[in-house]
Parts: C-alpha cells; sequence; structure tokens
C-alpha cells in the first residue's frame, strides 16, 4: 500500500520503519481500541471533570471510535492532518452543546487521550528489539505523527463546536430546552407560562420517561428506534399526549400525561413488557405519576434515579426499570463507596460474583420483602415454594446466621447487591 504522508513516502529508511514496525503496532492498538477508550475516559473521570449524565452517552463509544480510526489511518500512512473525525464524535459534540458543557472539556479530552496513547505506542515499539538508531527513528516518527493528528483534530473540533453551538443557538429546540431547564430546576412556577413554552400541558398527571441505547448499532436508525419505544410505552400506559426531548445521540427523555390519573395496572413492569411492542435494544427507566408542574419535575427526577441505578446494574437490570421498584436501592446507593462497603460488610460471602450465589441472594430478597412467606416468593419467581425453603436456608448458611438478626441491613444490601459490579467501578 503507497503511504500518503510525505514524512516516510520520501523516505526509504522511515517508510522501511513504518511498515515494519509501525503498521503493526497500529493493527494491535486497532485491536485494543475498546480497552484504551476505557482507559482514556476513566482517566477522565479520575480528574474530576463534572457533565450531565445524559450528555455523557455515547460518549465512550465515540471515544473508541476515535482510537479505531487512529490506528487505521497509521495503519495506511495517511497525512495526519488530513483526517476527519467521526461522525459519532461529531454526535456526541452537539449533545455537550445542548448541555453547556465547554470547549476545554473536549480539548482535554483530545490532549489526555494523545498523553495515554503516546504511552502505549512508546511501550509496544520499544519492545520490539529494535537496535538503537532504528527505534529512535521509529518512536520520532510515531511521536510526530500522533501530535500532528491531535492538532489536526483540535482545529477541527473548536471549528465544528462553533459551528453546531451556533445552528443550536439560533433553533428553537435552544428555547424549549431553556424552558425545561427553569421547569426542572424549579425556577419557572408559573404554569399556564410553563405550559406556553413547553407547548404542553402541564396540569396534567404526568409520567416521566428515560428512554436510552446503550451502544450505537450501524444496523439500525437511532432516531426512529427511540422514537418507537416512546410510542409503545404511550401505548401501554394509555398517555393521551406526550412531551419528547433528545438528551443525546442515544437518549431522549420524555413525559406522557393523562387528564384522568393513569391506571395502576397498565404501570407495572411486567404490563409494559407484555403490551409494549418497545424496541428490543432499547433501555426504559420510569419516574411515578404525579400531578402539575411540580409532579412533572418530581415524576422526571424519578426517572433519572431509576436509570442511574439501571446503568450500574448494567446485564442484571431489566429491560425496563420503574423508580418505585428500586427507589430503595437509589437512596442508598448515593455514595457508591460507602454502598460498597456496607453490602460487603453485610453480605460477605453472599456477595460473591457468581450466578449461584446471586440466585440464591436474589430468592432471599425476594423472600424478605413477601413478608418471609415462601408462597408469595415462589409465586414471584415462578418457583416452587420448597425451591424457596431451600435456597434462604442456603442463604442463611453462608452468611452464618439468621437472617432475622438484622433483616433490614440485609434487606438494604440485598436490595444493592444487583449493583455492586457498578458501584465498584465508581467507588
Amino acid at each position: 500500500m503507497a503511504l500518503a504522508w510525505e514524512r516516510v513516502r520520501d523516505d526509504a529508511a522511515a517508510e522501511r520503519l513504518w511498515n515494519a514496525t509501525v503498521r503493526p503496532v497500529a493493527r494491535e492498538m486497532a485491536s485494543s481500541a475498546a480497552e484504551l477508550a476505557e482507559r482514556i475516559v476513566a482517566r477522565l473521570e479520575a480528574e474530576g471533570h463534572q457533565r450531565p449524565e445524559s450528555a455523557f452517552i455515547g460518549f465512550p463509544a465515540s471515544v473508541t471510535d476515535v482510537v479505531r480510526q487512529l490506528a487505521e489511518v497509521i495503519d495506511a500512512g495517511a497525512d495526519p492532518r488530513a483526517v476527519e473525525l467521526p461522525e459519532s464524535v461529531v454526535a456526541v459534540g452537539r449533545a455537550r452543546i445542548q448541555y453547556g458543557v465547554p470547549l476545554a472539556y473536549v480539548m482535554r479530552t483530545f490532549r489526555l487521550s494523545q498523553d495515554l496513547l503516546w504511552a502505549w505506542l512508546f511501550a509496544r515499539i520499544t519492545d520490539r528489539g529494535l537496535d538503537a538508531a532504528d527505534q529512535a527513528v521509529a518512536l520520532e516518527l510515531v511521536t510526530s505523527w500522533l501530535f500532528s493528528y491531535v492538532d489536526g483534530a483540535l482545529v477541527r473540533s473548536e471549528q465544528i463546536y462553533e459551528r453546531e453551538r451556533e445552528a443550536w443557538l439560533r433553533s428553537a429546540a435552544a428555547a424549549r430546552t431553556s424552558a425545561l431547564d427553569d421547569v426542572l430546576a424549579g425556577r419557572e412556577r408559573d404554569d399556564q407560562r410553563a405550559a406556553t413554552k413547553l407547548r404542553y400541558d402541564v396540569n396534567r398527571e404526568h409520567i416521566a420517561v428515560c428512554i436510552w441505547l446503550e451502544s450505537p448499532d450501524e444496523d439500525i436508525d437511532t432516531e426512529t428506534e427511540l422514537a418507537k419505544a416512546v410510542a409503545a410505552v404511550e401505548t401501554a400506559v394509555g398517555s393521551e399526549t406526550a412531551l419528547t426531548h433528545p438528551t443525546g445521540p442515544l437518549a431522549l427523555t420524555a413525559w406522557l400525561s393523562r387528564r384522568e390519573p393513569f391506571d395502576a395496572a397498565a404501570l407495572g413492569t411486567d404490563a409494559i413488557l407484555r403490551s409494549s411492542k418497545r424496541p428490543a435494544a432499547v433501555r426504559v427507566a420510569m419516574g411515578e405519576p404525579a400531578w402539575g408542574l411540580a409532579g412533572f419535575r418530581r415524576s422526571h427526577l424519578q426517572a433519572e434515579q431509576a436509570r442511574r441505578v439501571a446503568e450500574l446494574a448494567g446485564s442484571r437490570s431489566h429491560a425496563v426499570t420503574r423508580y418505585r421498584d428500586v427507589a430503595l436501592a437509589a437512596l442508598a446507593s448515593a455514595d457508591p463507596g460507602q454502598a460498597t462497603e456496607f453490602v460487603l460488610r453485610v453480605l460477605g460471602p453472599l456477595a460473591a460474583d457468581d450466578e449461584t450465589t446471586y440466585r440464591v441472594a436474589m430468592t432471599l430478597a425476594a423472600y424478605l420483602q413477601e413478608n418471609r412467606s415462601p408462597a408469595r416468593a415462589a409465586r414471584r419467581l415462578t418457583v416452587h415454594p420448597n425451591t424457596v425453603t431451600y435456597r434462604v436456608n442456603q442463604a442463611e448458611s453462608i452468611l452464618g446466621r439468621s437472617v432475622d438478626s438484622d433483616a433490614a441491613e440485609v434487606t438494604v444490601a440485598l436490595a444493592l447487591l444487583p449493583l455492586l459490579p457498578g458501584l465498584s467501578r465508581q467507588g
């Protein structure tokens, strides 16, 4: 393959080293893109950068795209200043503009990525057993290429940021977002004025929902899937009107409302899963029904907490998470470090990260929630009552004590147990 970058294209020795050393390392980088992106995101979080959770959705995937693209263009020997940013990066940038995330955060992301990736490339090249002269040339080439790429990416990011910000500020969506911010922050307390700005009647009963995709999928249209999910939940709960608001490239928030109270039976998680045509890849978190402008805010806060719990639980969460089902976990997980220590102290070996122990623990949780009734717990778990009794005995044996001695603490710890991997990462 012909190399486009003049530094290697016009120098035979540099071209030889690029083909023999740098390109194999670039291919290794491509296969490690997700891991490297995870380290970059972790470094940003460790520096204490504050950002709205919804604006962060899709960001890890966009970092992965950048690392993978960088590896591919190194492999091709492309001109580093001529590389366009992936579309996922542009999409995340738009979301950040809507949430007022400053340009400095975007710049810091690239600088920190440059630092981490250069260290990774340095380690791989120095480990290839080159003689001192070849190693020095290879490192100089990679360093020059990476710094040129980041300089070009910074220029493009700033141009995109300013262009998109100007368009956003001119858009009607900005006005509604501003009105939503005022309502949710409690600055807007006048029902009629809020309804006019939002173009949505707030003097109704509302249910707020957060709907999102965990990662982008090239085979589906994200906007279409999210819209289908909103329509499905609307139908399932019997909503009459809806207000939707994008909160990132992979997420939106919606408020569903009725003049009459919602039917309690239709709001059950099982009922929603049975009756809705929600796309399988989409996740849903729901607040509780509440009336008027105050209810609009309260249900939204609950939906956000339900989404946070669902994301902490990861693969152990349900497709639909209702706040009332996770309210205890939401309250008890506000401090991830303290919550992790509490679970490990109270449950000890019952908090082990294997499916058999987890199943025993969740049976104990259902048993306690059903007022120590094996029959009711069995119906809830769709198992035989004898199975419930057997697993409860197993749980007490693993704990080394009867649950009667500290039932309240055990109940809270079991509510937090599905969140433990996510809590441990955050703590």
